[in-house]
């Protein structure tokens, strides 16, 4: 399975280059976030390593390739999901680099300093989103799960901007909740438990691409 983990890492050698430019204009354009900003930066750059990676590997026809060799299913599959922690670990040691110069310069750009927490969250955030779309790639290919990822991605934020009409009066539960959220997410067993769900999440989603990916034709 090593080998193809390194056939992903050689795949997104190009969007190394192209990871800093995220990073740099995700940056900026979460300047308002806060301590959110590490976290939806590791979430949105990753799932574009996730996302390219799957682009590229159709591309250049890979999935034919390895259907034709020796190399059980559970294995392409699962080097996939094992990809998506080097992914984020690649984002998390380009944001560093990326903060350490923004704050050496000194200019208008500040970006949030790396924290346990925000990494845990990040981490966890990619994996779910990877988890909601490898299940639709192995079953049609990158091609027709284009279309769930657009519908995926649009429909989050369709929903977000449409959470204050859908609550036209803030329940009383919501204030303690988002006062109590920071202690939360900061105590380790609420890092645990988020854990455990995305660990969850992750096996689930590992079966169902599996077995959709086993009675796909190539």
């Amino acid at each position: 399975m090593g080998y193809l983990i390194v056939k992903d890492l050689l795949l997104q050698k190009k969007m190394l280059g192209a990871a800093v430019l995220y990073v740099l204009v995700f940056t900026f354009a979460f300047q308002g976030m806060g301590a959110g900003q590490l976290i939806a930066i590791i979430s949105a750059v990753g799932y574009m390593f996730v996302m390219l990676g799957a682009a590229w590997e159709e591309k250049n026809s890979s999935d034919v390739l390895w259907n034709s060799l020796p190399v059980s299913k559970r294995k392409i599959v699962g080097a996939k999901y094992l990809s998506i922690p080097l992914y984020a670990l690649i984002v998390i040691i380009v944001y560093w680099i990326v903060s350490t110069v923004l704050s050496l310069l000194g200019g208008p750009i500040a970006a949030m300093p790396l924290d346990p927490v925000g990494i845990v969250l990040g981490v966890g955030a990619v994996f779910v989103a990877a988890s909601l779309y490898f299940p639709v790639f192995f079953a049609v290919g990158y091609t027709k799960s284009r279309y769930w990822h657009f519908i995926l991605f649009f429909g989050i934020m369709i929903l977000g901007s449409m959470l204050p009409a859908l609550i036209p009066e803030k329940p009383a539960w919501l204030d303690p909740l988002v006062k109590r959220l920071p202690e939360v997410t900061s105590d380790i067993a609420g890092l645990a438990i988020f854990g455990v769900f995305v660990a969850l999440w992750v096996g689930i989603s590992f079966v169902v691409s599996l077995r959709l990916y086993g009675r796909r034709e190539f």
